[in-house]
């Protein structure tokens, strides 16, 4: 059974939804619980830590939103008739400004979800800025 994500301080419901999105993570019960204890132990280390990554989602999706817009206004309702060769010349490592700012923000996410053992594998992985964790050796 999943982990409930506590929402009597900072988090809204469905936003453990969000940060499985916005980290790329696959969506199953494992990943459910993981984030939902994570998230739980960010809003019990830092309230501000939360509010924070609460506006970094809403970022994410805004950016989103704005490559869904420029994918489609890019595509929509044209046809290609006539072709030139055309000679292109690749700037920002050709990446599109919305892309970047979605790993930009992607990047943030993960390093405030850095500590949690449970998603050490995704986040080494996944454009989450290779954030792993170390395991911790008792003596």
């Amino acid at each position: 059974m999943a982990s409930t994500l506590d929402t009597t301080g900072a988090w809204v419901a469905g936003d453990d939804l969000r940060v499985i999105e916005a980290l790329m993570l696959p969506f199953g019960e494992y990943v459910q619980t993981c984030v939902g204890n994570c998230a739980n132990q960010l809003e019990n280390m830092s309230a501000e830590a939360v509010v924070r990554v609460r506006a970094l989602l809403d970022e994410y999706e805004a950016a989103d939103a704005a490559e869904s817009t420029q994918n489609i206004e890019n595509t929509e309702g044209k046809v290609l008739t006539t072709a030139d060769v055309l000679s292109w010349t690749v700037v920002n490592g050709g990446i599109a400004g919305t892309t970047q700012e979605k790993v930009k923000i992607r990047d943030e996410i993960a390093r405030y979800f850095s500590f949690c053992s449970c998603l050490a594998g995704y986040l080494s992985g996944n454009g989450g800025g290779g954030y792993g964790i170390a395991s911790l050796i008792r003596s």
